[in-house]
């Protein structure tokens, strides 16, 4: 089974794209807090598509505390100007839960889950 579930802060703004075909994708790193050093965390990219990918734009920003639970996804490459393999791991999100966000509308969007 291929499930994951974190907890951390957005490291920076999500960068939101549209793809050629229309869906819109949202990818951010996101802290998660490391309990062999505290001073050091764990930096996770994650991408999100779809409806979950909008609401990240419109209410998420640097430092903002969120939930993600997904799968981890692995791809792979040739590097062109080295040629070297390369390869990157970041966590497709299923859900998106927004624990604490400062730019949010209204008190009633104060925990706001966005599902693909």
């Amino acid at each position: 089974m291929n499930t994951t579930t974190l907890i951390g802060r957005l490291a920076q703004d999500p960068d939101i794209r549209i793809t050629t075909g229309g869906t819109t994708v949202a990818t951010f790193r996101l802290a998660v807090p490391n309990p062999q050093d505290k001073d050091k965390p764990n930096w996770i990219p994650v991408k999100a598509l779809g409806k979950t990918a909008e609401a990240i734009g419109e209410y998420l920003a640097k430092g903002n505390q969120v939930g993600v639970s997904g799968r981890i996804e692995t791809s792979e490459w040739d590097d062109k100007e080295t040629g070297e393999r390369r390869w990157k791991l970041e966590v497709l999100a299923r859900t998106v839960d927004f624990l604490n966000t400062n730019n949010k509308p209204s008190d009633t969007e104060q925990r706001e889950e966005a599902t693909v």
